[in-house]
């Protein structure tokens, strides 16, 4: 009986470490995730007033080989834009599969924790049984001394 009780408060200690380090994990990928959202913010925004100067230019009248460079920094800044979106959408199905896995070890603690109540509980009966047959026996042998 002692080897359950021990071994269910280790599992469910396991548990709680497990959910802590998930937790720890899906704050610093949110943290992430937040800041790749404001690096792309700050990448489109770039683009946007980078398009403007040249709309600008090219009205007064920009030579051929500088509108080439302008086109040429705008594709690389697409590109960037692109592969930073597909960096965010990767971390998104990250931080769900950790949350996935969160839950999981969520349900899991809850199980260890029911366990360890009721196998607590069973040693609690086990023990106040134990407890009337010694006081039974006590009583019987002080009244068979009296008797």
């Amino acid at each position: 009986m002692k080897c359950k009780n021990v071994t269910f408060s280790i599992l469910e200690k396991i548990e709680k470490v497990k959910l802590k380090k998930e937790t720890i994990k899906i704050k610093n990928l949110y943290e992430k995730r937040i800041q790749d959202i404001q690096q792309l913010e700050l990448l489109n925004n770039y683009k946007k007033e980078y398009i403007k100067k040249i709309h600008t230019k090219i009205i007064l009248g920009v030579p051929i080989t500088k509108w080439k460079n302008y086109n040429d920094f705008i594709s690389i800044l697409q590109i960037i834009i692109r592969d930073n979106k597909n960096i965010i959408e990767k971390n998104q199905k990250i931080i769900e599969e950790n949350l996935k896995n969160w839950r999981k070890n969520q349900n899991k603690v809850k199980v260890w924790q029911y366990l360890n109540i009721k196998n607590k509980n069973k040693i609690l009966r086990i023990k106040k049984i134990q407890e009337q047959i010694l006081n039974d026996h006590y009583f019987q042998l002080k009244f068979l001394k009296k008797g």
